[in-house]
C-alpha cells in the first residue's frame, strides 16, 4: 500500500493515454496527438484523458509551447503530469545541460541546441506557481505514474513529512545531505577533485580517469533525497567514466526495477530507451535487455516510455529529416496497453 502525501496524486478514471519524456519536441508532441485522436485543446472524442511522466522541457526546439500546451490542457482537466527531474532543475534554479532556452545567459547550450524558442522572462513565476502544484506521483488501483523510479522507502520519507510543501523538503533532504557529506571520509577530496578538474569535467574532448570522491558524492546523493531518488533514480557505480548530457560522470542509473516485486504496473520515463538495435555503451548494458515492447522487473509490470526524443537534436545537427529519425515521441494507451509513436506506428506492449 502506497503511504499517503500531498505530494501523490490520483489519476483520472476511465481510458488513458501516457505519454513518454517530450523534452521540447513540439512537432513530435502534435504529431503524436493527432495520431491519438486528440484535437488542438486536447479534448478525445471518446473522453479519453493524457498523462505525462515527466521531462517535458529541455535540448528540445520549443519547450515553451509544450510546458504551455500541457498546463492550459492539466487546468481544462484534459491532462495530467507528474514532475520529472527537468522540471525540478527549473524550480530549483538549477541549470543543467539543455536548459539554455529558460535560463540564460548558457552560450554552451546555444552552440549544442540553438535554433530553439525561449520562455519569455514574465511567464516565469506564473510556470514555477504552475510546477510546484505537480505531484510526484499519480497512482489508482490498476495503475501507477512516476518519473523514474518507484521506490518504497523514498515513498514512506516524502510521507513522513507531512505537509511540508515540495521545496521546502527537497532543499531539505539537500541540506541533510551535504550535512552528513560533510563529515564523510569522502569532502576533503571531493573538493580537491572539484578544484582541479573543474574545465576538464566538462569537456567531452578530455579523456578522463575514475575520480573516486567525486563517484562517491553523485553514489551517496542519489540515495539520500528521496525526491530525488524519484525523480531521478538511484545510481550504482559505473564500470568506466563516460560522457553524457554535458559532463564527465562516474555513476550510472541503476534499473530499480529487478526489486519490484509488486504487481500493480507503474510506467516511467527517464530512460532513454530505443527501438532500433545498436552498439551499447558499457554503463547502459543492465538497463534494457528486453525488446523495445517488452515490460521490465521481476514481474514484468515496469514500462519506460521515454524512447529518446530528447536526442533528436543530434540528428538536426547531421541533417537526418525528422522521417528517418530512430529517436521517438511515444504513448502507452490503457488498459490496451497499446504503444503508438508519434509516427503512427502502434504495436502492443508485450511480457
Amino acid at each position: 500500500m502506497t503511504p499517503t502525501s500531498p505530494l501523490f496524486q490520483t489519476l483520472p478514471a476511465g481510458p488513458l493515454d501516457i505519454i513518454g519524456d517530450v523534452h521540447g519536441e513540439w512537432a513530435a508532441l502534435q504529431a503524436l496527438l493527432h495520431h491519438l485522436g486528440y484535437d488542438e485543446q486536447g479534448r478525445h472524442p471518446q473522453g479519453r484523458k493524457l498523462v505525462f511522466v515527466g521531462v517535458l522541457c529541455d535540448r528540445g526546439q520549443d519547450s515553451p509551447a509544450v510546458l504551455d500546451w500541457v498546463t492550459q490542457a492539466m487546468a481544462a482537466e484534459r491532462a495530467w503530469a507528474v514532475l520529472g527531474n527537468h522540471e525540478l532543475n527549473l524550480l530549483m534554479s538549477d541549470p543543467k545541460d539543455g536548459s539554455g532556452w529558460y535560463f540564460q545567459p548558457r552560450p554552451q547550450d546555444e552552440q549544442r541546441y540553438a535554433p530553439w524558442q525561449h520562455y519569455p522572462e514574465q511567464h516565469k513565476a506564473a510556470l514555477h506557481a504552475q510546477l510546484q502544484q505537480w505531484p510526484l506521483l499519480l497512482q489508482r488501483a490498476d495503475l501507477r505514474i512516476i518519473h523514474a523510479a518507484w521506490l518504497p522507502e523514498s515513498l514512506q520519507q516524502i510521507a513522513d513529512a507531512g505537509t511540508m510543501p515540495l521545496l521546502a523538503q527537497y532543499r531539505h533532504w539537500e541540506a541533510d545531505f551535504h550535512s552528513q557529506f560533510q563529515r564523510s571520509e569522502w569532502h576533503d577530496a571531493y573538493h580537491q577533485e572539484q578544484q582541479h578538474f573543474q574545465a576538464a569535467l566538462e569537456d567531452e574532448s578530455h579523456p578522463m580517469a575514475y575520480l573516486p570522491a567525486t563517484g562517491a558524492y553523485d553514489l551517496l546523493r542519489s540515495h539520500a533525497n528521496p525526491i530525488r531518488a524519484l525523480t531521478c533514480g538511484v545510481e550504482i557505480e559505473a564500470p568506466a567514466p563516460f560522457y553524457a548530457n554535458g559532463r564527465w560522470r562516474f555513476t550510472a542509473r541503476s534499473p530499480w526495477w529487478h526489486n519490484y516485486q509488486q504487481a500493480t504496473p507503474v510506467l516511467i520515463g527517464h530512460y532513454w530507451r530505443t527501438w532500433q538495435t545498436q552498439p551499447t555503451p558499457p554503463h547502459r548494458l543492465t538497463l534494457f535487455t528486453e525488446a523495445a515492447q517488452a515490460w521490465q522487473g521481476a514481474q514484468q509490470s515496469v514500462f519506460c516510455l521515454d524512447y529518446s526524443v530528447g536526442a533528436r537534436w543530434r540528428e538536426r545537427r547531421n541533417g537526418v529529416p525528422t522521417s528517418r529519425s530512430r529517436f521517438h515521441l511515444a504513448a502507452m494507451r490503457w488498459p490496451e496497453q497499446v504503444l503508438v509513436r508519434d509516427d503512427g506506428t502502434v504495436s502492443a506492449a508485450v511480457r
